[in-house]
Protein backbone atom coordinates (compact mmCIF):
# COMPACT_ATOMS: atom_id res chain seq x y z
CA UNK A 1 0.00 0.00 0.00
CA UNK A 2 1.44 3.33 -1.05
CA UNK A 3 1.01 5.53 2.01
CA UNK A 4 2.47 8.56 0.22
CA UNK A 5 -0.54 9.33 -1.91
CA UNK A 6 -4.21 9.84 -1.33
CA UNK A 7 -5.91 6.48 -1.43
CA UNK A 8 -7.84 3.87 0.53
CA UNK A 9 -8.09 4.12 4.28
CA UNK A 10 -5.99 2.05 6.64
CA UNK A 11 -8.62 0.51 8.92
CA UNK A 12 -11.39 -2.01 8.38
CA UNK A 13 -13.73 -3.57 10.97
CA UNK A 14 -11.21 -3.46 13.81
CA UNK A 15 -8.16 -4.13 11.63
CA UNK A 16 -5.48 -1.49 11.36
CA UNK A 17 -4.46 -2.62 7.88
CA UNK A 18 -0.75 -3.32 7.75
CA UNK A 19 1.39 -4.75 4.98
CA UNK A 20 4.49 -6.82 5.68
CA UNK A 21 5.88 -6.13 2.23
CA UNK A 22 5.66 -2.38 2.69
CA UNK A 23 8.17 -2.60 5.56
CA UNK A 24 10.67 -4.78 3.67
CA UNK A 25 14.26 -3.64 3.15
CA UNK A 26 17.19 -4.83 1.08
CA UNK A 27 18.85 -8.12 1.95
CA UNK A 28 19.73 -8.35 5.64
CA UNK A 29 23.32 -9.33 6.53
CA UNK A 30 22.35 -10.64 9.96
CA UNK A 31 19.17 -12.57 9.14
CA UNK A 32 18.35 -15.52 11.41
CA UNK A 33 16.39 -17.43 8.74
CA UNK A 34 17.01 -17.77 5.01
CA UNK A 35 14.23 -18.51 2.52
CA UNK A 36 15.44 -19.50 -0.94
CA UNK A 37 13.11 -19.87 -3.93
CA UNK A 38 14.53 -21.60 -6.99
CA UNK A 39 12.90 -20.71 -10.27
CA UNK A 40 11.64 -23.26 -12.74
CA UNK A 41 14.63 -22.45 -14.98
CA UNK A 42 16.99 -23.90 -12.36
CA UNK A 43 17.41 -27.66 -12.91
CA UNK A 44 16.34 -29.56 -9.80
CA UNK A 45 19.78 -31.17 -9.66
CA UNK A 46 21.38 -27.75 -9.21
CA UNK A 47 19.08 -26.32 -6.54
CA UNK A 48 20.99 -27.78 -3.62
CA UNK A 49 24.24 -26.23 -4.82
CA UNK A 50 22.73 -22.80 -4.14
CA UNK A 51 22.76 -23.44 -0.38
CA UNK A 52 25.34 -26.23 -0.06
CA UNK A 53 27.89 -24.04 1.67
CA UNK A 54 25.28 -22.98 4.25
CA UNK A 55 24.30 -26.47 5.44
CA UNK A 56 26.10 -29.49 6.98
CA UNK A 57 27.08 -32.16 4.47
CA UNK A 58 24.66 -34.72 5.92
CA UNK A 59 21.72 -32.40 5.19
CA UNK A 60 22.37 -32.73 1.47
CA UNK A 61 20.99 -36.27 1.56
CA UNK A 62 17.64 -34.95 2.83
CA UNK A 63 17.00 -32.91 -0.29
CA UNK A 64 15.54 -34.47 -3.43
CA UNK A 65 13.62 -32.08 -5.64
CA UNK A 66 12.46 -34.96 -7.79
CA UNK A 67 10.35 -36.09 -4.83
CA UNK A 68 9.53 -32.88 -2.94
CA UNK A 69 9.26 -29.13 -3.34
CA UNK A 70 9.85 -27.78 0.18
CA UNK A 71 12.76 -28.54 2.51
CA UNK A 72 13.66 -27.12 5.93
CA UNK A 73 17.38 -27.53 6.60
CA UNK A 74 19.62 -26.97 9.62
CA UNK A 75 22.15 -24.47 8.35
CA UNK A 76 25.66 -23.93 9.65
CA UNK A 77 24.60 -20.64 11.24
CA UNK A 78 20.84 -20.41 10.67
CA UNK A 79 17.96 -22.50 9.32
CA UNK A 80 17.46 -22.52 5.56
CA UNK A 81 14.18 -23.18 3.74
CA UNK A 82 14.66 -24.06 0.08
CA UNK A 83 11.77 -24.35 -2.37
CA UNK A 84 11.26 -25.23 -6.01
CA UNK A 85 7.94 -25.88 -7.69
CA UNK A 86 7.39 -29.27 -9.28
CA UNK A 87 6.52 -29.59 -12.94
CA UNK A 88 2.84 -30.36 -13.53
CA UNK A 89 2.07 -34.07 -13.62
CA UNK A 90 0.24 -35.72 -16.47
CA UNK A 91 -2.86 -35.87 -14.28
CA UNK A 92 -2.65 -32.14 -13.62
CA UNK A 93 -2.43 -31.46 -17.36
CA UNK A 94 -5.87 -32.95 -17.95
CA UNK A 95 -8.81 -30.77 -18.95
CA UNK A 96 -6.59 -28.65 -21.21
CA UNK A 97 -4.46 -27.76 -18.19
CA UNK A 98 -7.08 -25.32 -16.92
CA UNK A 99 -6.79 -26.71 -13.39
CA UNK A 100 -3.03 -27.23 -13.45
CA UNK A 101 -0.86 -25.42 -10.89
CA UNK A 102 0.67 -22.25 -12.33
CA UNK A 103 4.10 -20.79 -11.71
CA UNK A 104 2.47 -17.89 -9.86
CA UNK A 105 0.22 -20.12 -7.75
CA UNK A 106 2.95 -22.58 -6.80
CA UNK A 107 5.33 -19.82 -5.74
CA UNK A 108 2.56 -18.16 -3.72
CA UNK A 109 1.68 -21.32 -1.87
CA UNK A 110 5.22 -22.55 -1.26
CA UNK A 111 6.44 -19.23 0.13
CA UNK A 112 3.20 -18.94 2.10
CA UNK A 113 4.02 -22.27 3.72
CA UNK A 114 7.46 -20.94 4.56
CA UNK A 115 5.88 -18.23 6.72
CA UNK A 116 4.81 -21.00 9.10
CA UNK A 117 8.50 -21.84 9.53
CA UNK A 118 9.19 -18.16 10.26
CA UNK A 119 6.72 -18.41 13.11
CA UNK A 120 8.04 -21.76 14.37
CA UNK A 121 11.58 -20.45 14.58
CA UNK A 122 10.38 -17.16 16.15
CA UNK A 123 12.57 -15.40 13.61
CA UNK A 124 13.31 -11.72 14.02
CA UNK A 125 15.07 -11.13 10.71
CA UNK A 126 14.25 -13.05 7.55
CA UNK A 127 15.76 -12.97 4.08
CA UNK A 128 13.89 -14.12 0.98
CA UNK A 129 16.18 -14.86 -1.94
CA UNK A 130 15.19 -15.62 -5.52
CA UNK A 131 17.37 -17.69 -7.82
CA UNK A 132 16.73 -17.47 -11.59
CA UNK A 133 13.01 -16.73 -11.13
CA UNK A 134 10.59 -15.35 -13.68
CA UNK A 135 8.61 -12.25 -12.70
CA UNK A 136 5.41 -14.31 -12.30
CA UNK A 137 7.14 -16.54 -9.77
CA UNK A 138 8.46 -13.57 -7.81
CA UNK A 139 5.04 -11.92 -7.87
CA UNK A 140 3.38 -15.08 -6.57
CA UNK A 141 5.98 -15.55 -3.85
CA UNK A 142 5.52 -11.99 -2.59
CA UNK A 143 1.74 -12.40 -2.58
CA UNK A 144 2.20 -15.63 -0.60
CA UNK A 145 4.22 -13.79 2.05
CA UNK A 146 1.47 -11.24 2.55
CA UNK A 147 -1.39 -13.75 2.56
CA UNK A 148 0.35 -16.00 5.07
CA UNK A 149 1.10 -13.07 7.37
CA UNK A 150 -2.61 -12.32 7.85
CA UNK A 151 -4.32 -13.74 10.94
CA UNK A 152 -7.79 -12.64 12.02
CA UNK A 153 -7.17 -12.85 15.78
CA UNK A 154 -3.85 -11.09 15.44
CA UNK A 155 -5.33 -8.42 13.17
CA UNK A 156 -7.93 -7.33 15.71
CA UNK A 157 -5.81 -7.79 18.86
CA UNK A 158 -5.09 -4.67 20.86
CA UNK A 159 -1.35 -5.22 20.36
CA UNK A 160 -0.77 -7.47 17.35
CA UNK A 161 2.57 -9.23 17.17
CA UNK A 162 4.99 -7.28 14.96
CA UNK A 163 6.21 -8.84 11.74
CA UNK A 164 9.88 -9.82 11.68
CA UNK A 165 12.21 -7.67 9.61
CA UNK A 166 12.04 -8.79 5.98
CA UNK A 167 14.93 -8.53 3.58
CA UNK A 168 14.50 -8.96 -0.16
CA UNK A 169 15.81 -7.42 -3.35
CA UNK A 170 13.18 -7.27 -6.11
CA UNK A 171 11.92 -4.77 -8.63
CA UNK A 172 9.80 -2.08 -7.00
CA UNK A 173 6.94 -2.55 -9.45
CA UNK A 174 6.69 -6.26 -8.59
CA UNK A 175 6.56 -5.49 -4.89
CA UNK A 176 3.90 -2.83 -5.40
CA UNK A 177 1.76 -5.13 -7.53
CA UNK A 178 2.08 -8.00 -5.07
CA UNK A 179 1.13 -5.72 -2.22
CA UNK A 180 -1.96 -4.50 -4.06
CA UNK A 181 -3.31 -7.95 -4.96
CA UNK A 182 -2.42 -9.54 -1.62
CA UNK A 183 -3.91 -6.78 0.49
CA UNK A 184 -7.04 -6.78 -1.67
CA UNK A 185 -7.33 -10.52 -1.02
CA UNK A 186 -6.71 -10.07 2.70
CA UNK A 187 -9.37 -7.37 2.87
CA UNK A 188 -11.86 -9.83 1.38
CA UNK A 189 -10.73 -12.46 3.91
CA UNK A 190 -11.11 -10.04 6.81
CA UNK A 191 -14.61 -9.01 5.82
CA UNK A 192 -15.67 -12.66 5.64
CA UNK A 193 -14.03 -13.41 9.00
CA UNK A 194 -15.75 -10.52 10.76
CA UNK A 195 -18.66 -11.66 12.99
CA UNK A 196 -22.22 -10.76 12.00
CA UNK A 197 -22.85 -8.81 15.19
CA UNK A 198 -20.17 -6.39 13.98
CA UNK A 199 -20.70 -6.66 10.23
CA UNK A 200 -24.32 -6.11 9.21
CA UNK A 201 -25.70 -4.14 6.25
CA UNK A 202 -25.20 -0.63 7.59
CA UNK A 203 -21.83 -1.31 9.24
CA UNK A 204 -20.62 -3.00 6.05
CA UNK A 205 -21.65 0.06 4.06
CA UNK A 206 -19.94 2.35 6.58
CA UNK A 207 -16.75 0.27 6.41
CA UNK A 208 -16.67 0.51 2.62
CA UNK A 209 -17.25 4.27 2.70
CA UNK A 210 -14.41 4.69 5.19
CA UNK A 211 -12.04 2.41 3.28
CA UNK A 212 -12.46 4.25 -0.04
CA UNK A 213 -13.17 7.76 1.22
CA UNK A 214 -10.03 9.38 -0.22
CA UNK A 215 -9.57 7.61 -3.54
CA UNK A 216 -9.29 9.99 -6.53
CA UNK A 217 -11.89 9.28 -9.19
CA UNK A 218 -14.07 7.17 -6.88
CA UNK A 219 -17.55 8.23 -5.77
CA UNK A 220 -19.67 6.28 -3.29
CA UNK A 221 -23.45 6.28 -3.02
CA UNK A 222 -25.26 4.35 -0.28
CA UNK A 223 -28.90 3.60 -1.02
CA UNK A 224 -30.76 3.31 2.28
CA UNK A 225 -34.13 1.61 2.71
CA UNK A 226 -36.06 4.69 1.67
CA UNK A 227 -34.02 4.93 -1.54
CA UNK A 228 -34.54 1.22 -2.23
CA UNK A 229 -38.29 1.76 -1.90
CA UNK A 230 -38.15 4.78 -4.21
CA UNK A 231 -36.23 2.70 -6.77
CA UNK A 232 -38.82 -0.13 -6.57
CA UNK A 233 -36.25 -2.71 -5.49
CA UNK A 234 -38.77 -5.15 -4.11
CA UNK A 235 -36.47 -8.18 -4.10
CA UNK A 236 -33.81 -6.82 -1.75
CA UNK A 237 -36.52 -5.21 0.39
CA UNK A 238 -38.29 -8.56 0.67
CA UNK A 239 -35.13 -10.43 1.68
CA UNK A 240 -34.09 -7.83 4.24
CA UNK A 241 -37.56 -7.11 5.58
CA UNK A 242 -37.41 -9.55 8.50
CA UNK A 243 -34.29 -8.13 10.15
CA UNK A 244 -33.80 -5.22 12.53
CA UNK A 245 -30.70 -4.46 10.47
CA UNK A 246 -32.29 -2.85 7.44
CA UNK A 247 -31.12 -3.52 3.88
CA UNK A 248 -29.15 -1.07 1.76
CA UNK A 249 -27.01 -1.02 -1.38
CA UNK A 250 -23.59 0.50 -1.98
CA UNK A 251 -22.66 1.76 -5.44
CA UNK A 252 -18.98 2.56 -5.98
CA UNK A 253 -18.31 4.41 -9.23
CA UNK A 254 -14.63 4.40 -10.23
CA UNK A 255 -13.57 6.65 -13.09
CA UNK A 256 -9.76 6.96 -13.07
CA UNK A 257 -8.33 9.98 -14.83
CA UNK A 258 -7.46 9.48 -18.47
CA UNK A 259 -9.51 6.31 -18.92
CA UNK A 260 -12.44 6.41 -21.32
CA UNK A 261 -13.43 2.75 -21.83
CA UNK A 262 -16.95 1.65 -21.09
CA UNK A 263 -17.13 0.62 -17.43
CA UNK A 264 -17.45 -2.95 -16.25
CA UNK A 265 -20.16 -3.69 -13.68
CA UNK A 266 -19.20 -5.99 -10.81
CA UNK A 267 -22.01 -7.12 -8.49
CA UNK A 268 -21.17 -8.85 -5.20
CA UNK A 269 -23.69 -10.69 -3.03
CA UNK A 270 -23.81 -9.10 0.42
CA UNK A 271 -25.96 -11.25 2.71
CA UNK A 272 -24.23 -10.43 5.98
CA UNK A 273 -25.91 -13.35 7.74
CA UNK A 274 -28.25 -16.01 6.39
CA UNK A 275 -30.37 -18.08 8.72
CA UNK A 276 -32.44 -19.24 5.76
CA UNK A 277 -35.45 -17.10 6.62
CA UNK A 278 -38.68 -18.98 7.25
CA UNK A 279 -37.15 -21.94 5.40
CA UNK A 280 -34.66 -22.01 8.24
CA UNK A 281 -31.32 -23.74 7.95
CA UNK A 282 -30.27 -26.52 10.30
CA UNK A 283 -27.58 -25.58 12.85
CA UNK A 284 -24.71 -27.07 10.84
CA UNK A 285 -25.80 -25.25 7.70
CA UNK A 286 -26.18 -21.94 9.52
CA UNK A 287 -22.91 -21.95 11.44
CA UNK A 288 -20.73 -20.40 8.72
CA UNK A 289 -23.34 -18.08 7.27
CA UNK A 290 -21.39 -14.97 8.22
CA UNK A 291 -19.50 -15.83 5.01
CA UNK A 292 -22.58 -15.35 2.84
CA UNK A 293 -21.27 -11.91 1.92
CA UNK A 294 -18.12 -13.47 0.42
CA UNK A 295 -19.04 -12.17 -3.03
CA UNK A 296 -19.37 -8.60 -1.75
CA UNK A 297 -16.06 -9.03 0.08
CA UNK A 298 -14.40 -10.19 -3.15
CA UNK A 299 -15.80 -7.19 -5.02
CA UNK A 300 -14.43 -4.81 -2.37
CA UNK A 301 -11.04 -6.53 -2.42
CA UNK A 302 -10.91 -6.37 -6.22
CA UNK A 303 -11.67 -2.64 -6.22
CA UNK A 304 -8.98 -2.13 -3.56
CA UNK A 305 -6.46 -3.91 -5.81
CA UNK A 306 -7.44 -1.73 -8.74
CA UNK A 307 -7.15 1.55 -6.85
CA UNK A 308 -3.70 0.56 -5.57
CA UNK A 309 -2.22 -1.06 -8.69
CA UNK A 310 -0.77 0.52 -11.78
CA UNK A 311 -3.69 -0.89 -13.76
CA UNK A 312 -6.93 1.08 -13.81
CA UNK A 313 -10.12 1.13 -15.85
CA UNK A 314 -13.67 2.43 -15.29
CA UNK A 315 -15.54 0.11 -12.93
CA UNK A 316 -18.89 0.14 -11.15
CA UNK A 317 -19.22 -2.04 -8.06
CA UNK A 318 -22.71 -2.77 -6.73
CA UNK A 319 -23.06 -4.33 -3.28
CA UNK A 320 -26.63 -5.23 -2.27
CA UNK A 321 -26.64 -5.75 1.51
CA UNK A 322 -29.25 -7.54 3.60
CA UNK A 323 -29.60 -9.88 6.53
CA UNK A 324 -31.89 -12.87 5.95
CA UNK A 325 -33.66 -13.16 9.30
CA UNK A 326 -36.93 -14.31 10.82
CA UNK A 327 -39.69 -12.10 12.23
CA UNK A 328 -43.29 -11.26 11.57
CA UNK A 329 -42.08 -9.15 8.64
CA UNK A 330 -40.13 -11.94 6.95
CA UNK A 331 -40.93 -12.74 3.35
CA UNK A 332 -42.64 -16.09 2.80
CA UNK A 333 -42.71 -18.97 0.32
CA UNK A 334 -45.53 -18.14 -2.06
CA UNK A 335 -45.02 -14.37 -1.89
CA UNK A 336 -44.77 -12.49 -5.17
CA UNK A 337 -42.21 -9.68 -5.21
CA UNK A 338 -41.60 -7.11 -7.94
CA UNK A 339 -38.02 -6.55 -9.05
CA UNK A 340 -36.37 -3.27 -10.00
CA UNK A 341 -36.81 -4.12 -13.70
CA UNK A 342 -40.56 -4.72 -13.27
CA UNK A 343 -40.49 -8.53 -13.35
CA UNK A 344 -42.67 -10.33 -10.82
CA UNK A 345 -40.94 -13.12 -8.92
CA UNK A 346 -42.64 -15.94 -7.03
CA UNK A 347 -40.79 -16.98 -3.88
CA UNK A 348 -40.28 -20.71 -3.66
CA UNK A 349 -37.65 -21.01 -0.90
CA UNK A 350 -36.59 -18.15 1.38
CA UNK A 351 -33.15 -19.76 1.72
CA UNK A 352 -32.46 -18.92 -1.93
CA UNK A 353 -32.22 -15.24 -1.11
CA UNK A 354 -28.89 -14.34 -2.69
CA UNK A 355 -30.10 -14.42 -6.28
CA UNK A 356 -32.89 -12.01 -5.33
CA UNK A 357 -30.66 -9.24 -3.99
CA UNK A 358 -28.27 -9.77 -6.89
CA UNK A 359 -31.10 -9.49 -9.43
CA UNK A 360 -32.16 -6.07 -8.16
CA UNK A 361 -28.58 -4.79 -8.18
CA UNK A 362 -28.01 -6.23 -11.67
CA UNK A 363 -31.13 -4.41 -12.86
CA UNK A 364 -29.64 -1.15 -11.59
CA UNK A 365 -26.38 -1.88 -13.41
CA UNK A 366 -28.23 -2.74 -16.62
CA UNK A 367 -30.27 0.46 -16.50
CA UNK A 368 -27.23 2.73 -16.84
CA UNK A 369 -26.90 4.64 -20.09
CA UNK A 370 -24.52 6.77 -22.09
CA UNK A 371 -20.91 6.64 -20.93
CA UNK A 372 -22.02 4.72 -17.81
CA UNK A 373 -23.52 1.83 -19.78
CA UNK A 374 -21.53 -1.27 -18.77
CA UNK A 375 -19.47 -3.30 -21.22
CA UNK A 376 -20.36 -6.42 -19.23
CA UNK A 377 -22.06 -7.43 -15.99
CA UNK A 378 -20.10 -9.78 -13.74
CA UNK A 379 -21.49 -11.34 -10.57
CA UNK A 380 -19.54 -12.94 -7.72
CA UNK A 381 -21.48 -14.71 -4.99
CA UNK A 382 -21.56 -17.51 -2.45
CA UNK A 383 -24.72 -18.58 -4.18
CA UNK A 384 -25.33 -22.33 -3.99
CA UNK A 385 -24.30 -25.36 -2.00
CA UNK A 386 -24.84 -27.32 -5.19
CA UNK A 387 -21.65 -25.93 -6.73
CA UNK A 388 -19.58 -27.10 -3.76
CA UNK A 389 -21.12 -30.57 -4.00
CA UNK A 390 -20.08 -30.71 -7.64
CA UNK A 391 -16.63 -29.08 -7.49
CA UNK A 392 -15.54 -29.13 -3.85
CA UNK A 393 -14.31 -26.16 -1.85
CA UNK A 394 -11.07 -25.43 -3.76
CA UNK A 395 -12.55 -24.95 -7.25
CA UNK A 396 -15.29 -22.40 -7.87
CA UNK A 397 -17.83 -22.74 -10.64
CA UNK A 398 -18.64 -20.02 -13.10
CA UNK A 399 -21.18 -19.41 -15.85
CA UNK A 400 -21.05 -17.07 -18.81
CA UNK A 401 -23.31 -16.05 -21.67
CA UNK A 402 -20.32 -14.71 -23.60
CA UNK A 403 -17.70 -17.03 -25.09
CA UNK A 404 -14.84 -14.52 -25.07
CA UNK A 405 -15.48 -13.59 -21.45
CA UNK A 406 -15.80 -17.24 -20.47
CA UNK A 407 -12.46 -18.10 -22.06
CA UNK A 408 -10.74 -15.21 -20.28
CA UNK A 409 -12.07 -16.33 -16.89
CA UNK A 410 -10.92 -19.93 -17.48
CA UNK A 411 -7.41 -18.87 -18.49
CA UNK A 412 -6.90 -16.22 -15.85
CA UNK A 413 -8.21 -18.38 -13.02
CA UNK A 414 -5.53 -20.97 -13.83
CA UNK A 415 -2.76 -18.41 -14.25
CA UNK A 416 -3.61 -16.73 -10.94
CA UNK A 417 -4.07 -20.00 -9.03
CA UNK A 418 -7.66 -19.00 -8.18
CA UNK A 419 -9.34 -21.92 -9.87
CA UNK A 420 -12.71 -21.64 -11.61
CA UNK A 421 -14.43 -24.25 -13.77
CA UNK A 422 -16.96 -23.28 -16.40
CA UNK A 423 -20.40 -24.79 -15.89
CA UNK A 424 -23.13 -25.09 -18.53
CA UNK A 425 -26.01 -22.66 -18.76
CA UNK A 426 -28.22 -25.53 -19.92
CA UNK A 427 -31.36 -23.92 -21.25
CA UNK A 428 -33.26 -27.20 -20.92
CA UNK A 429 -33.59 -26.44 -17.20
CA UNK A 430 -35.08 -22.97 -17.76
CA UNK A 431 -38.65 -24.32 -17.69
CA UNK A 432 -38.11 -25.29 -14.04
CA UNK A 433 -38.37 -21.58 -13.23
CA UNK A 434 -41.79 -21.24 -14.86
CA UNK A 435 -44.76 -20.37 -12.66
CA UNK A 436 -48.47 -19.78 -13.26
CA UNK A 437 -48.67 -16.75 -10.96
CA UNK A 438 -45.65 -14.57 -11.83
CA UNK A 439 -43.09 -13.87 -14.53
CA UNK A 440 -40.60 -16.26 -12.96
CA UNK A 441 -40.09 -18.54 -9.97
CA UNK A 442 -36.80 -17.70 -8.32
CA UNK A 443 -35.93 -21.23 -7.24
CA UNK A 444 -36.49 -24.39 -9.26
CA UNK A 445 -38.41 -27.35 -7.95
CA UNK A 446 -36.43 -30.55 -7.49
CA UNK A 447 -33.03 -31.09 -5.92
CA UNK A 448 -30.75 -31.41 -8.95
CA UNK A 449 -28.96 -28.82 -11.07
CA UNK A 450 -29.40 -26.11 -8.44
CA UNK A 451 -26.31 -24.12 -9.41
CA UNK A 452 -27.43 -24.07 -13.05
CA UNK A 453 -30.99 -22.95 -12.36
CA UNK A 454 -29.70 -20.23 -10.03
CA UNK A 455 -27.45 -18.95 -12.83
CA UNK A 456 -30.33 -19.15 -15.32
CA UNK A 457 -32.39 -16.97 -12.99
CA UNK A 458 -29.63 -14.36 -12.93
CA UNK A 459 -29.28 -14.30 -16.71
CA UNK A 460 -32.84 -12.94 -16.88
CA UNK A 461 -31.54 -9.72 -15.31
CA UNK A 462 -28.49 -9.36 -17.58
CA UNK A 463 -30.18 -9.57 -20.96
CA UNK A 464 -28.43 -7.45 -23.56
CA UNK A 465 -25.04 -7.62 -21.84
CA UNK A 466 -22.13 -10.05 -21.78
CA UNK A 467 -22.62 -11.75 -18.43
CA UNK A 468 -20.67 -13.96 -16.05
CA UNK A 469 -21.45 -15.35 -12.62
CA UNK A 470 -18.85 -16.82 -10.25
CA UNK A 471 -20.34 -19.21 -7.68
CA UNK A 472 -17.71 -19.30 -4.92
CA UNK A 473 -17.19 -20.82 -1.46
CA UNK A 474 -15.10 -17.92 -0.04
CA UNK A 475 -13.77 -20.06 2.82
CA UNK A 476 -11.01 -22.51 3.62
CA UNK A 477 -11.75 -25.18 6.22
CA UNK A 478 -8.08 -25.44 7.23
CA UNK A 479 -4.54 -24.56 6.18
CA UNK A 480 -4.21 -24.52 2.41
CA UNK A 481 -1.25 -23.14 0.49
CA UNK A 482 -0.57 -19.55 1.50
CA UNK A 483 -3.71 -19.48 3.68
CA UNK A 484 -2.32 -20.53 7.04
CA UNK A 485 -5.56 -20.66 9.01
CA UNK A 486 -9.17 -21.63 8.51
CA UNK A 487 -11.48 -18.77 7.58
CA UNK A 488 -12.13 -16.39 4.73
CA UNK A 489 -10.11 -17.29 1.63
CA UNK A 490 -10.48 -14.20 -0.55
CA UNK A 491 -11.59 -16.49 -3.38
CA UNK A 492 -12.17 -14.74 -6.72
CA UNK A 493 -10.11 -11.59 -6.00
CA UNK A 494 -6.99 -12.81 -7.80
CA UNK A 495 -8.98 -14.25 -10.69
CA UNK A 496 -11.00 -11.05 -11.06
CA UNK A 497 -7.78 -9.01 -11.12
CA UNK A 498 -6.57 -11.09 -14.05
CA UNK A 499 -9.91 -10.89 -15.83
CA UNK A 500 -10.18 -7.11 -15.47
CA UNK A 501 -6.66 -6.68 -16.81
CA UNK A 502 -7.54 -8.84 -19.81
CA UNK A 503 -11.01 -7.57 -20.66
CA UNK A 504 -11.33 -6.34 -24.20
CA UNK A 505 -7.84 -7.44 -25.25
Amino acid sequence: MNQNKSGPGTSLVGWNIKSWLSASVNTLDDADLELVYCGSDVPSSQCLSLVKESIPAWQSRAVNFDEGDFFVLSGQQKPVVIMRAKSPTEAQKRDAGLLAPSAYGQARDLVGRAVSEVRKFKSQKVNLRFESCQDREILGALVGLELAAYSYKQSVAAQPAPFPALGLSVKAELKDEAQAIAMGTNIARHLVNSPPNLLYPQSFANAVVELFANVPGLSIDVWDEARLQKENMGLILGVGGGSENRPCMVHLRYRPEGKSEAPLALVGKGITFDCGGLDIKDPAGMRLMKKDMGGAAAAVGTLYWMTQSQFARPLDVYIPLAENAISGKSYRPGDILRAKNGMTVEIHNTDAEGRLVLADAMAVAGSQSGSDKPAAIMVVATLTGAIKIGLGSDVAGFFSTDEALGQVISKRSQEWGDLMWRMPLFDGYRSRLDTNVADINHCATGSYGGAITAALFLTEFAKGYPFSHMDIYAWTDGERGALREAGGSGQAVQCLAGVLQSFGL
